[in-house]
C-alpha cells in the first residue's frame, strides 16, 4: 500500500473514531474506513459528505440537513431554474384581497411513522415554524389551518412571496409525533424517500429507503450523512473514495480533484456571495463615502483569479448573474485605489509618519470575523488584511465558528464580518433581503449592521404586496440600486459550488438554489 493511501486511511479511522459515540457505534462507523469492509457490507450506503453538522433534530435549526438528504419535504421545491414546482402541495388559490391562500395537498402521502399527511398535520408543523423559527419573522404571516387535504395560510396583509418561503428547509412538514406536548423535537419524522434511523451527535446521520414513499423511491437502500468541517479532510474523503458525494470543495482542491479519473467534479454558479458586512454604527463606517472608498481598494478580479480560479467570480454587485435579482443596469463595483485613497483623504483620514491612516488621533483599524467551514473565506480575509494594510488600514482577522457572527452582532462587538450569504435559501431572494436589509426589527444576525433606509423599507413593502412579475422586477432594480449606492455591505466574490462525485454513482443533478436532495435520482453505476 502506498504511504499516501495509508495515511488517508489512518486519518479516516481517526475521523470515525472521534465522530462516533464511545460505544459499539465505533465499529459501525469505522467499517466504512475500509473499502473491503464496505464491499462486504450487505448494503453499502451512499455517503454524502458536507461541512455542516445538524444541531439537533429540530427542523427550524437543522432542517437543511434533513431536506438535503431527502428525509423531510416542503410544500414546494426548486425547479433548478430559479422557479417553484410542486412537492407536497399540487397547486394553490389566492383570495381577492391577497390575504388567504388555499394549498391543495397531494393525496396518499405517508409520514415515516405510517400516519397520513393531512392539512391539519401540515398546519401544526408550519405553526410551530411560525412560533419557533426565524423564517417568517418580519413577514405578515398570521397562522395556518387545515382540513382534509387543504391547508389554509392567512396573512395580515398581501404577501406575494409566500410560496417562495414555503420552500425553505425550516418550513419542511413534520409529523405530529416528531414533537412532544411542548413542541420540543423528539425525532425526525418526515415524508421523504429516506427516513432517518440514527443520529450520532449531528455529525453522522444514517438513513434508509422509505418503502411507502409517494413518489420515485430511492434506488440506493441506505445513505449516510457525514459532517466534516475541515475542507482538506473533505477533499481526502473524495480522493479515497470513501465519500460518494462530497460538497463544498474548495477551489484549490477542485483543481486537483479534476485530475482524478475516479471522480466527476461538478462546478456550478450559485446565488451566493462572499461579502464584507460593516458595522455602520462605528464612526469610520458611518458614511457611504468611506464604505465606497474601502470598496475601491479591493481588487476583486485578482482575488477571484488567484484564489477562486475564476475571474468571473469577481462581484460587480451583490447579486450574481444566476440570481433572479441580478441588475444589469448597475455600474459594476470597480478597483480604483487612487480614487479610494482620495475619498478617504476627503473624509479626514490622513497617513501618519508610519503610513497609518489617522483621524482625530485614532487609526483606521478594525477586526474581520470569519469562519473556516467555507474554506475560501479565511484565505480571502487574509488577502483583504494585507491589501488594506498596504493602504494604511490596520486589519486583524479572527477565525471562529460561523455562529459567532450573529452572536457578536447581537452583543454589539462585531466590527466587520467576512461571510457567505445565500440568496437562494428562500426561492425568491426577498426572503434573505428582508432579514439582511429590511426593517431592523425583523432582521436576523447576518445582514447589514445598524444601517437603515426608509426608501428601501418602502420598496420592500411594495414588493410584498405586488403580484405582478413586471412590477416586482422594477422594485428589484430599485432595491439593488439603493444597496449599490449605500453599500451597507461590500460584495467581494460570487460563488461557484464545487461537488466531487464518485464515478461509482450516477444520476446526480445539482440545484443552484441548494434545496433539492443530494441523493435524489442517484443510483449505483454498477
Amino acid at each position: 500500500m502506498k504511504k499516501k493511501t495509508f495515511l488517508w486511511y489512518v486519518l479516516l479511522f481517526m475521523i470515525c473514531l472521534f465522530s462516533a459515540p464511545l460505544t459499539g457505534e465505533i465499529a459501525t462507523a469505522c467499517r466504512f474506513c475500509s473499502p473491503l469492509a464496505a464491499e462486504a457490507a450487505p448494503a453499502r450506503p451512499l455517503v454524502v459528505v458536507s461541512a455542516w453538522e445538524a444541531s439537533g433534530m429540530d427542523p427550524t435549526v437543522s432542517g437543511f440537513v434533513f431536506t438535503r438528504m431527502g428525509c423531510l419535504e416542503t410544500l414546494f421545491t426548486s425547479d433548478r431554474k430559479g422557479g417553484v414546482e410542486p412537492r407536497l402541495a399540487t397547486d394553490w388559490e389566492i383570495s381577492e384581497d391577497g390575504c388567504t391562500w388555499i394549498f391543495h395537498l397531494r393525496e396518499g402521502v405517508l409520514f415515516h411513522d405510517g400516519t397520513t399527511l393531512t392539512g391539519e398535520a401540515a398546519a401544526a408543523s408550519l405553526n410551530r415554524t411560525l412560533s419557533r423559527g426565524s423564517l417568517f419573522k418580519g413577514t405578515p404571516v398570521r397562522d395556518f389551518s387545515g382540513e382534509g387535504l387543504k391547508l389554509v395560510a392567512t396573512t395580515e396583509t398581501p404577501f406575494s412571496a409566500l410560496p417562495a418561503y414555503l420552500l425553505h428547509y425550516s418550513a419542511a412538514i413534520s409529523a405530529p409525533t416528531a414533537f412532544d406536548d411542548k413542541g420540543e423535537a423528539l425525532d425526525v419524522v418526515g415524508t421523504g424517500f429516506y427516513r432517518m434511523v440514527s443520529f450520532q451527535e449531528g455529525r453522522i446521520l444514517d438513513f434508509e429507503a422509505f418503502k411507502e414513499y409517494w413518489g420515485e423511491k430511492a434506488s440506493i437502500e441506505k445513505a449516510r450523512y457525514f459532517a466534516v468541517p475541515n475542507p482538506e479532510t473533505r477533499a481526502l474523503l473524495a480522493e479515497s473514495g470513501e465519500g460518494d458525494i462530497v460538497v463544498d470543495i474548495s477551489s484549490e482542491n477542485a483543481a486537483r480533484l479534476r485530475q482524478n479519473p475516479d471522480i466527476s467534479l461538478f462546478s456550478q454558479s450559485l446565488p451566493r456571495v462572499r461579502l464584507l458586512a460593516l458595522n455602520t454604527e462605528l464612526p469610520f463606517f458611518s458614511t457611504p463615502k468611506v464604505r465606497h472608498a474601502l470598496s475601491l481598494l479591493i481588487d476583486r478580479k485578482a482575488i477571484a483569479t488567484a484564489l477562486l480560479k475564476n475571474p468571473d467570480a469577481a462581484a460587480g454587485q451583490l447579486f450574481p448573474s444566476v440570481a433572479s435579482w441580478h441588475n444589469e443596469d448597475l455600474k459594476p463595483l470597480e478597483f480604483n485605489p487612487s480614487r479610494g485613497r482620495a475619498m478617504l483623504r476627503e473624509e479626514g483620514w490622513l497617513p501618519d509618519d508610519k503610513g497609518i491612516l489617522m483621524k482625530e488621533g485614532k487609526p483606521l483599524a478594525f477586526e474581520i470575523l470569519t469562519y473556516a467551514s467555507r474554506p475560501d473565506l479565511p484565505l480571502i480575509a487574509e488577502v483583504l488584511q494585507q491589501s488594506l494594510r498596504e493602504e494604511g488600514i490596520l486589519v486583524t482577522v479572527r477565525v471562529e465558528k460561523s455562529g459567532m457572527i450573529p452572536e457578536c452582532q447581537k452583543d454589539g462587538s462585531l466590527e466587520t464580518a467576512f461571510m457567505a450569504r445565500n440568496f437562494g435559501f428562500v426561492a425568491d431572494p426577498i426572503g434573505t433581503v428582508i432579514t439582511d436589509f429590511g426593517p431592523e426589527k425583523g432582521r436576523g444576525g447576518w445582514g447589514a449592521m445598524h444601517w437603515s433606509s426608509s426608501s428601501f423599507d418602502s420598496a420592500v413593502g411594495r414588493y410584498l404586496t405586488t403580484f405582478d412579475p413586471q412590477g416586482q422586477r422594477e422594485l428589484q432594480k430599485e432595491m439593488t440600486a439603493l444597496l449599490q449606492k449605500e453599500l451597507p455591505i461590500i460584495p467581494v466574490a460570487w460563488y461557484d459550488n464545487h461537488v466531487a462525485v464518485s464515478k461509482k454513482v450516477r444520476g446526480i443533478q445539482l440545484d443552484p438554489s441548494e434545496m433539492r436532495p443530494y441523493p435524489e435520482g442517484v443510483t449505483w453505476a454498477e
